[in-house]
């Protein structure tokens, strides 16, 4: 019989301390409507998963590691304009197929393993995520407070529009931009449609559409504090008659 400890420290799949504890942001989104879909047509849903699986092999996940447990996708990366980035592509793969998307971004402890199938995980950014994901209560990928967001990924609000800006201010918090700039009125069109045939969740709904006519109405969707930041650094110009708030 083989000596366990020998092949222990041949094959690092079995080796406890194989893989470092490392830093970094992790995304746990879960896709709202999948479990009732899954039941009332298997076959056609899981032809969806599928094209979902192709998707993740594109250039917006090449960076990032992802799993994925039926309506649970966790997404982890080093950096945060990459999880920005995979974030918003599962956006448009749910919004493409009639689904939504509640989730949160934290940054924290993360360590991994696989041993043949199976994997383990332990980390406090997950802790976090699965916490703050359940508080969300709208359809929204939220950024919890202690993550640290540079004025770059705000002022990307300015140069492009709010369409091509990965972040939005809404209501008293940071999420994932839902849109982007080849999907913005399709994306509103579809949420009237699902606000029409589930009529129990309208106030979810609600919220997404006055999401996108604050965009629309070109409500500035920074957080407050940034913005004044930003007019006293004099890296933006007040007009008179502007008004300018965060959407709220």
């Amino acid at each position: 019989m083989a000596d366990p400890t020998t092949r222990a420290e041949n094959n690092d799949d079995f080796s406890p301390i194989a893989n470092p504890v490392e830093t970094l942001y992790l995304a746990y989104c879960d896709i709202l409507g999948f479990s009732n879909r899954i039941l009332n047509d298997f076959d056609k849903t899981l032809e969806t998963y599928r094209s979902f699986g192709d998707l993740l092999g594109g250039a917006n996940f090449k960076n990032v590691r992802t799993t994925i447990y039926s309506d649970a996708i966790l997404i982890t990366t080093a950096s945060l304009k990459d999880i920005l980035i995979a974030v918003q592509s599962v956006w448009f793969f749910a919004l493409s197929n009639d689904f939504m998307l509640r989730g949160a971004i934290t940054k924290g402890r993360y360590w991994e393993q696989r041993r043949g199938h199976d994997l383990l995980v332990v980390s406090d950014a997950l802790v976090h995520a699965v916490k703050l994901e359940k508080m969300v209560g709208v359809p929204a990928v939220a950024i919890a407070d202690d993550v640290e967001i540079p004025d770059i990924y705000w002022l990307a609000r300015f140069e492009g529009g709010p369409f091509a800006t990965p972040l939005l201010h809404f209501r008293d918090r940071n999420i994932v931009n839902p849109f982007n700039i080849m999907w913005g009125q399709s994306a509103k069109d579809r949420a009237s449609l699902m606000l029409v045939e589930n009529p129990a969740h309208k106030d979810k709904y609600l919220w997404f559409l006055a999401l996108h006519d604050a965009i629309v109405n070109g409500k500035e969707l920074i957080p407050p504090d940034v913005l004044k930041r930003f007019f006293e650094k004099g890296m933006l110009k007040f007009t008179p008659g502007r008004l300018l708030d965060s959407g709220t």
